[in-house]
């Protein structure tokens, strides 16, 4: 019987690393306003972050729930990209620490076999902690501090921030899956979950972005310098502001989130119709690319 093939291919050989942790955020399970997905890859540009090492995945991911993308010329394929689980390593800005980051899609199968792949390459790595970033729908106004929330296996780390007051029981994603896996191995392992509003919860939202990389800035002990983020949180809180004013039917959903937020009430109440309102109105907004606009 020949043995199995590894799950994880480096690019060379292991890389050396001064005090890392990990920082994951896979797609596929639930990410309100795209936070989660946003605030890594403003990581891995901000801190020029390079693979360093890819997982099989023929092995892990379906290709006909994540199918490649062609780009074709005038009937010419000239490229096929493939949606990828990749490891990238950085070195933060200040070079306090070195960052690992953990991104793409959600593994199709076997996540047994690549929750322990990936909690031996923190042992092997020297990872001395792990965070996972993304979001969820919750009675709040876009006028508020966003609110990250955290889960952990470990009571101690899961304290470290607000945690929904509630026993709830839900199908679990892979990243919840790994932080069990962690502690199980004595590796400190937080989620963050920021909190958007339901109305906008379809759509980008990067003040959630944001504060989720604030809480992480705190955690890890490290500064990244969001200003980019923070002028497109800005300016997405000016164009809510103005679609308010614009949609007397978005208006009246908000005044009906700001008072089930007054009484403490954590129920969702269903604004499908207006989210997909403010989502049009929102993309109307944004500026054309730049192969569009006028010279």
């Amino acid at each position: 019987m020949s043995p199995q093939r590894d799950l994880l291919e480096f690019k060379g050989e292991p890389p050396q690393l001064e005090r890392p942790f990990l920082v994951m955020h896979l797609t596929g399970w639930t990410d309100s306003g795209v936070a989660g997905q946003t605030a890594i890859g403003f990581l891995q540009a901000r801190w020029n972050a390079r693979t360093t090492a890819t997982f099989d995945s023929d092995e892990l991911i379906d290709y006909r729930t994540h199918r490649p993308l062609v780009r074709l010329a005038r009937g010419v394929i000239e490229e096929v990209t493939w949606s990828d689980l990749e490891l990238q390593q950085a070195t933060t800005v200040a070079g306090v620490r070195d960052a690992l980051l953990l991104s793409g899609p959600e593994p199709n199968f076997r996540w047994h076999a690549f929750a322990d792949r990936v909690t031996r390459l923190c042992l092997d790595l020297g990872v001395s902690e792990v965070f996972g970033l993304g979001a969820f729908p919750a009675p709040s106004l876009h006028t508020d501090p966003v609110a990250v929330v955290s889960t952990s296996a470990d009571p101690e780390l899961a304290g470290q921030l607000e945690t929904v007051p509630a026993i709830v029981e839900l199908a679990a994603g892979i990243q919840s899956v790994l932080e069990e896996r962690l502690h199980k191995a004595g590796i400190p392992a937080t989620g963050l979950w920021a909190r958007v509003p339901p109305y906008l919860a379809g759509g980008s939202h990067p003040p959630a972005a944001l504060a989720l990389i604030r809480t992480l800035e705190r955690l890890a002990g490290v500064t990244v310098d969001a200003t980019e983020l923070e002028a497109a949180t800005k300016e997405h809180i000016e164009q809510v502001e103005q679609a308010i004013r614009e949609r007397p039917q978005i208006a009246e959903f908000v005044e009906q989130i700001r008072n089930m937020v007054a009484q403490g009430d954590e129920r969702l109440p269903s604004g499908d119709e207006i989210a997909d309102e403010l989502e049009r109105f929102l993309a109307q907004q944004q500026p054309p690319p730049d192969d569009e606009r006028p010279g």
